[in-house]
Order: structure tokens, then C-alpha cells, then sequence
């Protein structure tokens, strides 16, 4: 689980610099986070943020694409109207990224840490 949740963290990085792909980038980043969250809850965790931080706040196509959505953009026109919706396109990315991370914390609060195989040796004269 540790590989997954360094895949993860590395690839939510890279989202960062992706302009439109990067949002479903680091959905799927997410989704691995949330996986190795109850072996590896520091690493997943940074990635939830990432993920968070990226969608919030350093995503411009998400914005440009609610705007649109609700009419906002309507170059065609000189209409000063405020738009309708209230960002329901960003608010769906930001909180699957908060959802996923609140869920994941549930999982590892009830279920716990995995725990650990050690095998005893016999010891040796």
C-alpha cells in the first residue's frame, strides 16, 4: 500500500500542471488516496490535500466551465445579469475530494491501523 500511496502523492503533483485533464487526474488520485489511507494515512493524507488545494483554488477549466454552465459567459450578449447557479460543477469536484477524504478517515477510526506480521524467531545459542 505504500507504493499506491506514493503513486498517488506523485501523480497529484503532476495534476497540478495538467490545465483540464488534471482535474480527473486527481480524482483517480483520490480514489488510489483513499485505498491506502488505513496503511499509509501521512502520505494519503498530503495527497488528499494536494488534491483539495488543486481543485479549489489552481484549477481555472473548473470555474471557466461553471461559469458557462450557468450563463455567465455569454459573450454574445452585453447582458449584466448575475449568474443563476451556484457552482454546482465545483462544488461536485472540491467535495468529492472532501467527501473521499472525510470516508477515509471514518475507515481508519473504525476499522484501525492493519496490523503488523511479525514472526518470532527461535532463539539461536
Amino acid at each position: 500500500m505504500k507504493a499506491l500511496s506514493i503513486v498517488a502523492l506523485v501523480f497529484s503533483a503532476l495534476s497540478i500542471f495538467i490545465p483540464v485533464g488534471g482535474v480527473f487526474i486527481a480524482m483517480l488520485c483520490s480514489l488510489m488516496a483513499i485505498i491506502a489511507f488505513r496503511s499509509q494515512p501521512t502520505l494519503s493524507g498530503v495527497t488528499f490535500g494536494i488534491n483539495i488545494i488543486n481543485t479549489a483554488f489552481l484549477s481555472p477549466s473548473i470555474m471557466i466551465s461553471d461559469a458557462a454552465s450557468s450563463g455567465a459567459l455569454d459573450l454574445g450578449t452585453t447582458t449584466t445579469s448575475a449568474p443563476t447557479e451556484a457552482g454546482s460543477i465545483y462544488w461536485f469536484y472540491v467535495g468529492f475530494h472532501v467527501v473521499l477524504f472525510i470516508a477515509a478517515i471514518v475507515w481508519r477510526l473504525t476499522r484501525g491501523a492493519p496490523k503488523q506480521n511479525i514472526e518470532q524467531s527461535a532463539p539461536q545459542t
